[in-house]
């Protein structure tokens, strides 16, 4: 590793921390938050609009296709219709509407469904999961996705227990769910197989009285008796591909199927079907009176039909009669106070209610009570933004953006992280090696100066021999010699005696050298 690409490693690695530590510190504080809201009066605090994104304030199309619809068992005047563009509610039969949409990352509603024990809880299904309100659909707070079981979040349909309120029934593209705790934790209870194109669930639905469990699928239709355990495939050969599905707890069992080719109906357990042609060929609504099962409800796209008689004979109704819009959805509702029901019909351009037997339509408008973002006097509580934020959905689908990166950032800091650890180690090894050779490279040389400096004390000492036995010659020469050459030879003297003192000099300096290396 080169120290230019260490440098830009250790960059890499501080900013990516850093931006890790920033997405943390938002999702702590907004917890934190959370946990205080009591003690700090968050609840009296509220965030205009301006400060936050349209989507919490925005005004949809006129023309509303209405996927599902839902009504409050125990009050038929509170009504929940969802559409492609959001989540409406109505609390006085129709007449007006609101806009529900705090806590949904999602406004394509497919299906809803309402505890019959619990009025107060509504599930809402989407292609992103399963949505929860446990106060009437004021806030959703809940959301059901992979985390909690439920592998597939391509919602279908989706349908409670009539006699257990806490169990769910999730249709998907995948498969069916079951839930058991109201839908905190999910289980595949029916894969089907691929090859035979059974894997896609489109709509699951119990029998009258909650004996049977039906689940039609692009591959045919499939019954379980003990609540999805078992399932055996129906009547693969007698009917087409169902697209909806009626069950009545007779003796013998009535079924009727809604099909691209129109109606198959079985009055003995479907051991033998009958077809009925209908004008618009197929049929994708069915619904039964609760409190008549021989009133029998029939959608097409552009039509609907009762039948007075348990399916006999079809009549049908007013509904026709329109600016072409098709048929999405349908849903009967009866109350005790009521003598005839009132049906309530979702179709491409808005929603249509009857309240005698769909003599008579009344159209709804819903985009008329939906408020649009316009200057500072729409807000929203803080609390509630704390809520969006902790959980994610203020990100909308950045959220899994956000999250991947915050994942692969965190492993990035381990991974490089531990490369430089290694290469810092490694730098360090090479340090102690390099340190290790100049430690006995320099004892090597002071061991040599060592040598050196015997040597040279030792010559020393012999070049002083040298001198002093060449001076005790130069003395005879004197005694022999005359004057002239004693010239000479007191010169030459002269020259060995200042010879002698700088040798003298040097092995002084010498010793003083050999205690200073022995040191």
């Amino acid at each position: 590793m080169r120290f230019r690409f260490f440098k830009t490693s250790r960059d890499f690695h501080k900013w990516t921390g850093i931006v890790c530590a920033i997405f943390i510190l938002i999702l702590s504080v907004s917890g934190i938050l959370l946990m205080h809201r009591d003690s700090l009066d968050l609840d009296q605090i509220e965030v205009s609009s301006r400060y936050l994104p349209d989507k919490y304030f925005h005004l949809v199309k006129d023309k509303l296709k209405i996927q599902s619809i839902a009504v409050n068992p125990q009050n038929e005047k509170i009504i929940f219709v969802g559409s492609g563009n959001g989540l409406f509610r109505s609390q006085d039969g129709g007449k007006t509407w609101q806009s529900l949409h705090d806590g949904l990352r999602e406004e394509n509603i497919r299906v809803l469904a309402v505890s019959p024990s619990a009025p107060h809880m509504i599930y809402a299904g989407t292609s992103k999961g399963i949505f929860l309100s446990e106060d009437g659909g004021d806030h959703w707070t809940d959301w059901f996705e992979e985390s909690s079981g439920l592998s597939n979040m391509d919602i279908q349909d989706l349908i409670i227990h009539p006699e257990k309120p806490g169990h769910l029934f999730a249709a998907t593209s995948g498969g069916l769910f079951i839930s058991k705790d109201e839908g905190d934790t999910w289980e595949l209870a029916f894969e089907g197989n691929p090859s035979e194109g059974s894997r896609e669930v489109r709509f699951v639905r119990f029998s009258s009285k909650g004996r049977s469990l039906y689940i039609g699928t692009t591959g045919g239709i499939f019954k379980s008796a003990d609540g999805g355990k078992h399932w055996n495939k129906k009547w693969q050969d007698a009917l087409p591909s169902p697209l909806s599905l009626v069950s009545l707890d007779t003796d013998p069992e009535f079924i009727y199927t809604g099909t691209p080719e129109g109606l198959y109906k079985s009055y003995n357990r479907g051991i033998t079907w009958v077809h009925d042609a209908t004008p618009d060929g197929a049929v994708r609504q069915l619904a039964v009176d609760p409190k008549n099962t021989t009133h029998i409800y029939m959608g097409t796209a552009r039509h609907l039909f009762m039948s007075p008689d348990g399916g006999d004979t079809w009549n049908p109704l007013g509904f026709e009669e329109g600016d072409g819009k098709t048929l999405d959805s349908l849903t009967l509702v009866r109350s005790s106070r009521q003598s005839s029901p009132t049906l309530i019909a979702g179709t491409s351009t808005g929603l249509y209610i009857s309240i005698n037997e769909g003599r008579t339509w009344q159209k709804t408008t819903l985009a008329e009570t939906i408020q649009q973002k316009s200057g500072g006097h729409l807000k929203m509580d803080l609390v509630k933004l704390m809520t969006e934020i902790h959980t994610g959905r203020f990100f909308g689908d950045y959220v899994y953006l956000l999250v991947d990166i915050a994942t692969v950032g965190l492993m990035v800091l381990v991974f490089s992280g531990f490369g430089l650890a290694l290469y810092r180690k490694r730098i360090a090894k090479s340090k102690l090696v390099k340190k290790q050779i100049t430690e006995e490279e320099a004892v090597d040389n002071l061991i040599d100066i060592q040598e050196t400096t015997d040597e040279l004390s030792q010559e020393s000492v012999e070049i002083h021999d040298m001198i002093e036995h060449i001076n005790s010659h130069l003395a005879k020469c004197r005694s022999v010699y005359i004057s002239k050459e004693k010239k000479e030879i007191d010169k030459i003297g002269r020259h060995i005696t200042d010879l002698d003192k700088k040798m003298h000099h040097l092995m002084e300096r010498i010793e003083e050298f050999n205690k200073f290396s022995q040191n």
